[in-house]
């Protein structure tokens, strides 16, 4: 028993909490890409809307996730022309005053890059002359 408590009191603290696998926008300029490999749609919760979180796999194999809120339409609707194994990008390009007014938070511009890469089965099925 006090084997087991010395265990759980040495997890239980703050250097066994992983690091956070989302990628946060903090910064202008700040950006990711990667292979994308999951796409899923989260519902609103601890004060965020509904998002659709892209995976990304990074060329050291961990995963980082970008969370787009589905009310953003032009960086949702750009984001789903990746297809899995497409390299995927997004960066935060600059500050938008919020159309409410003065005393609202800014809006962050994301651009979106997709690079579409020829899967083995396209590749399989193209026409060589």
């Amino acid at each position: 028993m006090e084997k087991e408590k010395a265990l759980l009191d040495d997890l239980l603290n703050e250097e066994n909490i992983p690091a956070s696998n989302f990628f946060k926008f903090d910064k202008i300029g700040a950006k990711v890409s990667g292979i994308l490999v999951a796409v899923e749609d989260k519902p609103g919760r601890d004060g965020f809307g509904p998002q659709r979180v892209f995976s990304l796999k990074q060329e050291d194999g961990t995963i980082l996730k970008v969370g787009i809120a589905l009310s953003k339409d032009y960086v949702i609707g750009r984001a789903n022309s990746a297809k899995m194994g497409d390299l995927l990008g997004f960066e935060y390009k600059k500050d938008v005053p919020s159309a409410r007014g003065k005393g609202f938070a800014s809006a962050k511009s994301i651009e979106v890059y997709v690079k579409h890469i020829a899967q083995p089965e396209e590749e399989d099925t193209q026409v060589t002359h």
